[in-house]
């Protein structure tokens, strides 16, 4: 175990020594930190005119958040909001966004109307028009645009029945502040592309740097010592893989969360999303889009190191792993037919999003239902782990030159 430990601590240092695996995790880190914090750097203009900064805005629209968190998205507050609208004057333009009525009236409520938005559909006319049968109305009409949706699919009647009934479990929503959890789902998708990226950078030259070097002979031709080599470098891979998108996760939480504030863990993310189908809390939808990202790493992981001791060319790897990573997010897969969207929904990339992780189609295999954000996890592990002993037997039995 001893001399196992001191392999892989010495493939450790093999990675680290080059300089380009340094300047790729600094890039790295500066990247992610960016893409929390860059949009503070922005300004608001209103008719070519400069209003605010982007940080005056979050503060200020923080600030309102808070004084309304706490209360439950009911006729009371619906209406509330909708008599904030009503009191904007009517200019035609975005120019109602400088107007004394919005800024001391309706910004307070600007997140009950985006609520609003998603379910309505509501421009700002109509929102100020709000009925109460409406305001009664939003969760029904909720269920309604959910159970539309769902019964389009070619998901069996069972499964649609079963995505309803869960949906169904959210029968009120208790409104807060949560830009700092909905910032982090969005920071996330960089992140985990940032994160595959430079780790399949760092770990492609595992095996291909061997052969490139000729150092894969002195390996091979050791009685005992290739198979414990090999297995050094494939848990190098893994583990490194792993340590990376977990740093790479903690430098984009805590950030978003000490910039936008740790409020909502604990909200219902229908707070967020009212579409979303699952009665999760923001902090847990956190969590679960934050295993299938490392999971996703774990994948591109798995994928580079065969690449790596296949193709022995590191730069080769390198190409091949970024057509992996962009081309997903180039395409666009209807949900019909509906095994070719399962399939497309697995790609790295795609468990890394969002709108993927937390998507209502669900997975059927042999009459059990799973869902995305198990599917996904589980899928990358097998798979990942399925390519090792394929990726051991390519670089054991390569012919030597």
């Amino acid at each position: 175990m001893r001399s196992f430990l001191a392999l892989v601590g010495f493939e450790y240092k093999k990675i680290f020594k080059r300089k380009s695996v340094m300047i790729a995790l600094c890039l790295a880190a500066a990247t992610i930190i960016f893409s929390v914090c860059g949009f503070l750097f922005g300004n608001v203009y209103i008719d070519g005119k400069l209003f605010e900064s982007n940080y005056d805005a979050m503060i200020k629209d923080r600030a309102y958040s808070r004084a309304l968190a706490g209360r439950d998205i009911d006729t009371p507050l619906l209406l509330e909001a909708a008599a904030a609208y009503a009191s904007i004057p009517e200019t035609g333009t975005s120019a109602y966004q400088a107007s004394k009525e919005y800024q001391e009236k309706a910004r307070a409520y600007s997140d009950i109307y985006g609520i609003t938005n998603q379910v309505y559909g509501f421009n700002i006319k109509e929102m100020s028009q709000m009925t109460k049968q409406q305001a009664d109305s939003i969760y029904s009409q909720r269920m309604d645009i959910i159970g539309q949706s769902i019964n389009d699919t070619l998901m069996s009647d069972k499964t649609k029945q079963k995505v309803i009934n869960l949906a169904a479990q959210v029968e009120m929503v208790n409104y807060d502040y949560t830009d700092g959890y909905s910032g982090f789902y969005s920071f996330l998708y960089t992140t985990g592309i940032v994160a595959a990226f430079v780790m399949a950078i760092c770990i492609a030259p595992i095996f291909a740097g061997e052969y490139t070097y000729g150092a894969d002979q002195l390996i091979l031709t050791t009685k005992h010592g290739k198979k414990k080599e090999i297995s050094a470098k494939l848990f190098t891979g893994f583990s490194f893989a792993g340590i990376i998108s977990l740093v790479s996760i903690l430098i984009t939480y805590f950030p978003s969360m000490f910039i936008y504030g740790f409020d909502g863990k604990d909200s219902l993310i229908q707070c967020y999303d009212m579409s979303c189908v699952y009665p999760f809390t923001m902090g847990k939808a956190a969590l679960v889009l934050s295993i299938c990202t490392i999971f996703a790493c774990l994948l591109i992981a798995g994928v580079t190191m065969f690449l790596s001791a296949k193709l022995k060319f590191s730069f080769g790897v390198i190409i091949l792993i970024s057509l992996l990573l962009t081309l997903p997010m180039m395409i666009n897969v209807p949900d019909k037919p509906l095994l070719l969207y399962y399939l497309f929904s697995l790609f790295p990339t795609n468990m890394m999003a969002y709108w993927g992780v937390l998507d209502s189609i669900q997975y059927e295999l042999f009459g059990i239902v799973i869902a995305p954000y198990i599917m996904m996890p589980l899928f990358a592990g097998v798979c990942a782990a399925g390519l090792t002993p394929f990726t051991f037997q390519a670089f054991e039995k390569h012919q030597i030159s």
